[in-house]
């Protein structure tokens, strides 16, 4: 993203307006943002007709955070300016980042259509594609990204990730001459890696697949490091945390505040450990006509940072109806349109089961659970965009999936009933009557047909299990580790009681 930097040659009118846009993109060069937003405002009263202040103001937006402003200018920009690709892809990121993927889909494919030269908007525009289920054309965008030597490892690798077995075999040979050049830097590297391993994975190849693999968790491992995160201390301070939790918010505890929240409100909570089956949970509830998922997102971390009980006292009486007006006007600002059933897929939110219990006593909390050693081997086989810096190690996965094993017992006996376990393999068995229970006797909602249909809804699906969710109830994701016993034997050891009981 950039601003306007120099006088544009298009730009008409009196000399003052050219001097005001070169004064302004002075400031925004200097990284004086509101001097910059004054200067643009000046130029854009003067001459409403010109692109270049209110394209600029946008970007400005961007910068600060304020994405619906940022739409509206940008929209506005594409009208009077339609040939602009940079404004076509801006605003297919503001799009992005509200969860607005139809509309990014569309932003994006424009934005490449005015250049087909533009990497980075045809690299935004497949993963677009991808998160609204057109596979098909997302693929076609990453071969075409990859006829360009420069972007060649990065789009291979993202083909492979969005269709492993479509990868053809010369594809998946220079995945793996790829994966040990000298030449490719380490990100690149490792996605390449874990990459490969999907693919081998899909052909069977088990000891291939496998060494991909663990090459590809110990190459992350070893770059967080080297930025600074070491993942033994990240799992230090997760243990540390949970005793903490456990510790503040008991029965007890909870029993003396939990009239206090708010009593109307009754937002549905999916928790539970990465890779678990809780996207299928999400697709078959958004599929229903009165629901709204919001996905992932930091909100209830930001709302309760710093908050009674994690602090020492409350602010009032009104204090945990408060977070939830926190929590939900956050969400509000991020597209819930405040009258559809929300539903929150933080899975990290397992920690704050508590707090929620508090802040929202009809809250429907849903507990997403697969077998454990299936579990473990996804986390194994999964580049995380970011966080989970505890899952790229086989002992590491087993001890953080303990802890938090632990923490949901904590809850189910400060919390009787509170709690409602679905099991992944219980909803692969029996869909129909699963789905039902779930949407009816676990979300209290009335049953919709659709959320038998999830496969077929046109909601965005941006995590890892996005392809699997487009797809209708499969069975091949059961037993997956069982191929790969003998090489996870460090993570079913460290499963502890939670191994299977038969290798």
């Amino acid at each position: 993203m950039s601003a306007h930097r120099q006088r544009s040659a298009t730009t008409s009118g009196p000399l003052d307006l050219a001097t005001q846009l070169d004064t302004a993109a002075a400031h925004y060069a200097a990284g004086r943002l509101a001097e910059a937003e004054r200067a643009y405002g000046l130029a854009e009263a003067a001459a409403p007709g010109d692109p270049h202040s209110a394209y600029s103001l946008a970007i400005i937006d961007l910068r600060l955070g304020r994405l619906n402003e940022a739409v509206r200018r940008l929209r506005r920009v594409t009208r009077i300016a339609p040939a602009l690709g940079a404004a076509h892809h801006n605003l297919g990121y503001a799009y992005q980042r509200l969860g607005r993927w139809s509309e990014a889909t569309a932003a994006y494919g424009q934005a490449v259509e005015l250049d087909p030269t533009a990497a980075g908007s045809r690299l935004n525009f497949a993963i677009a594609l991808a998160a609204v289920g057109r596979f098909d054309e997302a693929s076609r965008q990453y071969r075409r990204l990859a006829e360009d030597p420069a972007n060649r490892p990065d789009a291979l690798a993202r083909l492979a990730v969005l269709a492993p077995a479509g990868v053809t075999e010369a594809e998946g040979d220079e995945l793996r001459r790829l994966a040990k050049a000298k030449d490719v830097d380490e990100d690149a590297r490792i996605a390449l890696l874990f990459a490969l391993g999907g693919v081998l994975d899909v052909r069977g190849e088990v000891d291939a697949a496998f060494e991909a693999y663990a090459a590809g968790n110990a190459l992350k491992q070893q770059a967080l490091v080297r930025a600074g995160v070491d993942p033994t201390g990240v799992a230090e301070q997760n243990e540390q945390a949970a005793r903490f939790v456990r510790k503040r918010v008991g029965a007890a505890f909870i029993a003396q505040h939990r009239s206090a929240g708010a009593s109307k409100a009754s937002p549905i909570f999916i928790v539970g450990f990465p890779r678990s089956g809780s996207t299928l949970i999400e697709q078959m509830l958004a599929s229903h006509g009165s629901v709204q998922s919001m996905g992932e997102s930091p909100t209830m971390a930001e709302v309760l940072k710093d908050q009674f009980p994690y602090a020492a006292t409350p602010s009032g009486a009104e204090h945990f109806r408060d977070l939830a007006d926190a929590y939900l006007a956050a969400q509000k600002a991020r597209g819930w349109d405040g009258r559809s059933r929300l539903v929150d897929k933080t899975l990290e939110n397992y920690l704050h089961v508590g707090v929620i219990a508090m802040m929202f006593p009809r809250a429907v909390i849903l507990h997403s659970l697969r077998e454990p050693a299936d579990t473990g081997f996804a986390c194994f086989r999964q580049l995380f965009i970011v966080g989970n810096e505890t899952l790229y190690d086989l002992v590491q996965i087993g001890d953080e999936y303990r802890r938090y094993r632990e923490i949901m017992a904590h809850w189910n006996q400060a919390l009787p009933g509170c709690v409602k376990a679905v099991e992944h393999e219980a909803l692969i068995a029996d869909p129909a009557e699963r789905i039902r229970w779930l949407v009816t006797d676990a979300c209290g909602l009335k049953w919709d047909s659709a959320c038998l249909r999830f496969e077929q809804s046109t909601r965005a699906v941006t995590t890892a299990s996005g392809a699997q969710v487009r797809r209708p109830i499969f069975r091949t994701s059961l037993g997956r580790w069982r191929p790969y016993a003998r090489q996870l034997a460090p993570l079913l050891d460290a499963l502890g009681s939670f191994a299977p009981d038969e290798v």
